[in-house]
């Protein structure tokens, strides 16, 4: 039997801090977001650890990134706003490619920030129109797939290889395909015509599993 899809644990993981003895407000800013998509009848899938932690490859995170169809952006903005505020938007003018939001109450060690993500390439526009469907605090909601998962995390560590952040992206990928049964014919149909994004998705499918846990 298939087991489903469930961000709550990964939510519940956010939501603890034990640097801090007590947790972040995760599941009210994380309802609050899905009240906004679902009033403004968006198309759009959590991607990030979050979704990676609905796949079973848990890491925690500080934030919350969701990939939003241009067209429905500003829409989950607005009705957002009753509860956060803006903290960043680029490009600062004309038509936002990400928007970031935190509550209105929330000091800096206490938020729980939401990234609007409107796809920029084929990859988030392939993640965008496969995602598949989960769970959270008994809410449906739609999530990035694995496979997608896997491109946009290489692709990510392509585009900085020798940085910190891009080799947290090679774990990422790493992790996922070590942990989730990828439709792996799939995946290299996709990346066919990008020679180094296929070459990476090589190394990583044939690479053995990590050690310990990410972070």
């Amino acid at each position: 039997m298939t087991r489903a899809l469930d961000l709550t644990p990964e939510l519940l993981l956010m939501s603890d801090d034990i640097s801090r003895g007590r947790g972040k407000p995760v599941q009210r800013r994380f309802l609050q977001l899905l009240d906004a998509l679902e009033a403004a009848r968006a198309r759009y899938a959590i991607c990030g650890a979050v979704a990676m932690g609905a796949h079973g490859a848990e890491r925690y995170t500080k934030d919350i990134d969701v990939l939003v169809e241009a067209a429905d952006l500003e829409g989950v903005v607005a009705r957002l706003t009753s509860t956060m505020r803006e903290i960043g938007r680029e490009p600062a003018t004309g038509e936002a490619k990400q928007v970031r939001l935190r509550g209105k109450r929330a000091r800096t060690e206490d938020a729980v920030d939401v990234d609007l993500l409107v796809p920029v390439d084929v990859v988030e526009a392939w993640a965008l129109a496969t995602a598949v469907r989960a769970r959270a605090f008994g809410r449906k909601v739609d999530v990035a797939s694995p496979e997608a998962l896997v491109v946009m995390k290489l692709r990510a560590f392509l585009s900085d290889p020798e940085s910190a952040s891009g080799a947290k992206h090679r774990a990422d990928a790493l992790a996922i395909a070590t942990t989730v049964k990828l439709d792996r014919e799939g995946l290299r149909a996709f990346v066919r015509s990008h020679p180094d994004l296929a070459a990476e998705l090589e190394r990583v499918l044939a690479a053995p599993p990590p050690r310990g846990r990410l972070g």
